[in-house]
């Protein structure tokens, strides 16, 4: 018994148990993952709304950015958990889903659907054990049933100030000129897009004012790929 329990002790030294949105314990058998629980999970399953605001392509989030969305983010980005990661990546594959029901997006089992992170300096990237948005959306491509890809296309600049707390506009100025793009992965992605129907899809965590995935579109489409929507985690 003793031996049982140390061996269960130290799992959890690896494998963490409690649920990355509300820090509830509960067990797992051995091999199913790590999840949420069944709260959460029943939270992050809410149909996906569009984000308020006039942003071209229209954004989808998956909830609000508040209680369980928020704090799974918070984990990922913050607290640096892999499998809030992974919870944060199904989330965006259940809006892609839903998009997919809905016909705002192709069904990735008769046409590719390309999932482009939303960029992040790469020292920011480094912090967390690799960019939380790219790590995600590679997840969620992974999840969907058919063809679905991601790629990490860009990323900001050293020095370019975080954009929390800037306003709509400053947002902008800053990704402008802080955008960086990744000419090979590009090149990648305009080759998947020539498949008949295939579409490109904007993924981020959190849309606040539609600048950063905005700024991001307007960069895609001078380099000819326009992307048919935005999937966020949550809406601020």
């Amino acid at each position: 018994m003793g031996i049982v329990t140390g061996i269960a002790d130290a799992a959890d030294l690896v494998w963490r148990r409690d649920c990355p949105g509300c820090a509830r314990v509960e067990p797992v058998p051995a091999g199913r993952g790590i999840g949420v629980c069944r709260d959460c999970a029943v939270a992050l399953r809410r149909p996906p709304s569009p984000v308020d605001g006039s942003f071209s392509p229209r954004v989808y989030s998956a909830g609000p950015y508040g209680g369980v969305h928020r704090a799974i983010i918070l984990a990922a980005k913050d607290h640096h958990r892999p499998d809030a990661v992974t919870v944060l990546g199904e989330v965006i594959a259940g809006v892609v889903r839903q998009l997919v029901t809905t016909g705002e997006l192709p069904d990735p089992r008769l046409a590719p659907v390309v999932l482009l992170a939303a960029p992040t300096r790469p020292s920011a990237a480094r912090e967390r054990g690799g960019c939380v948005v790219a790590r995600a959306a590679v997840v969620a491509a992974r999840s969907l049933d058919g063809y679905a890809d991601a790629a990490a296309v860009a990323s900001l600049a050293e020095g370019t100030p975080d954009s929390v707390g800037l306003s709509r506009a400053a947002r902008t100025v800053n990704l402008s000129q802080g955008l960086e793009l990744d000419r090979s992965e590009l090149r990648r992605v305009r080759r998947l897009l020539r498949s008949p129907g295939a579409v490109a899809c904007v993924v981020d965590d959190v849309c606040t004012t539609g600048a950063t995935l905005g700024g991001f579109t307007t960069a895609l489409a001078a380099r000819g790929v326009i992307p048919a929507a935005g999937v966020v985690a949550a809406g601020a």
